[in-house]
């Protein structure tokens, strides 16, 4: 129990953030534990929205009137693309706030939990993931910030580097939100495929020549049907995850897709501005500015980071879901009860039936293979950009 409350403990801060933040145009009732539209908050959101646009907008249109507005220059280019995701993220929040009241009040989250007997320590474990993701990598960027301002500009007050900071915490709240989604999914249909896995080992053990003469007919018949009404729960809480889960993807997919292009841009720039520190010291004889090559490689790195765990996590829950597919047609039916055959067909053709597939949009499956999409899209644009760059430089020598 105080496990659970941990847990609770841990979901009420999340959302309360996201409100301080802007990004929850609705709020919860502690009391009743349900989700409800707010015009205060409505109206919070809005004001929030307005003032970032106001603010991080000023910022770039003066860099873009001096001639600042520089992409080759890592920090700028990631607080340029965090800007833009955080937007985003605002247009997500304020666009769909009912769609999200109604989902959020239709998530059974806790009584899953229960009915599996998760151990919320195994859930906080899981969670930990979604920690690493939603605290290493801001620090990664700030402790970077911090030391690129200490170098470009001493006398600048170092709290400015949190000026540039917050875009990104905003960028990544949805795309942390949904991950740590995928990382519960995933530890529910774990604990899932073990019960179906005690179902599976008993169901075949009775069945095995020593058991059969060893139990009379009305006991098999009575064990069967207990196990095919356990099979029929199981079926039960595997579609509403499947759905769940597939429908908060839905609700994100815009600020995933944008994480996504971002990092991409992210990659692509981090990779480029290396390949012209490299050239201006080969062909131009210019010195190597060590310091903006390892501030431009850790911000590279996190973009990198940000695909990987991404792409694992989805390929994770991709591979759970099939494997509960691959537990059902273990199940010998040979001398099994006719109710147990209908409840181990209709689970079956759910498992068929529900394409489990982390798509947003329907325009990208996310898994482990973005991972090479990107490197092999990033590839693609560095061959374009490093051949032009060349041709320039010899052409101007």
């Amino acid at each position: 129990m105080q496990d659970f409350r941990r847990a609770k403990v841990s979901l009420f801060v999340v959302i309360v953030n996201m409100m301080i933040f802007g990004l929850s145009a609705h709020s919860i009732s502690p009391r009743k534990r349900r989700f409800h539209t707010s015009y205060i908050w409505t109206a919070y959101s809005m004001t929030i929205t307005l003032l970032f646009t106001m603010s991080y907008g000023r910022s770039v249109f003066e860099d873009y009137l001096t001639n600042n507005f520089d992409l080759k220059n890592a920090a700028k280019l990631h607080s340029y693309m965090n800007i833009t995701a955080s937007l985003v993220n605002y247009l997500t929040a304020l666009i769909l706030p009912r769609v999200f009241v109604r989902f959020l009040n239709s998530v059974p989250l806790f009584e899953i939990m229960q009915f599996f007997d998760v151990s919320p320590k195994m859930v906080m474990l899981s969670i930990r993931l979604v920690v690493l993701k939603a605290i290493l990598i801001p620090i990664m960027h700030e402790v970077t910030l911090i030391l690129q301002q200490i170098h470009n500009d001493p006398d600048k007050n170092i709290a400015w580097t949190l000026y540039t900071l917050l875009p990104m915490l905003i960028a990544q709240m949805f795309p942390n939100l949904y991950f740590g989604t995928l990382v519960i999914c995933k530890a529910l249909v774990t604990v899932l495929n073990e019960h179906l896995n005690e179902i599976v080992n008993e169901v075949n053990w009775m069945q095995s020549a020593l058991q059969i003469p060893l139990h009379k007919p009305y006991y098999r018949m009575q064990r069967f049907c207990t196990l095919a009404d356990r099979l029929d729960l199981l079926a039960q809480k595997y579609n509403i995850i499947c759905e769940k889960t597939t429908q908060y993807l839905q609700l994100l997919s815009a600020p995933l897709l944008c994480s996504l292009l971002c990092n991409l841009c992210g990659i692509t720039a981090g990779c480029f501005t290396q390949y012209l520190s490299i050239a201006d010291t080969l062909i131009n004889k210019e010195p190597y500015d060590y310091f903006k090559a390892i501030t431009n490689a850790i911000f590279l790195a996190i973009c990198v980071i940000e695909v990987l765990l991404q792409g694992h996590i989805c390929d994770d829950n991709r591979l759970m879901v099939q494997e509960t597919g691959l537990i059902l047609q273990r199940i010998n039916l040979t001398h099994a009860d006719i109710r147990f055959k209908q409840s181990v067909e209709h689970f079956s053709l759910l498992v068929l039936a529900i394409d489990y597939k982390i798509q947003p949009l329907g325009l990208l499956e996310i898994n482990i293979s973005i991972v090479q999409d990107v490197l092999s899209a990033v590839a693609s644009f560095l061959l374009i950009f490093i051949q032009s760059d060349l041709t320039l430089r010899f052409s101007l020598m």
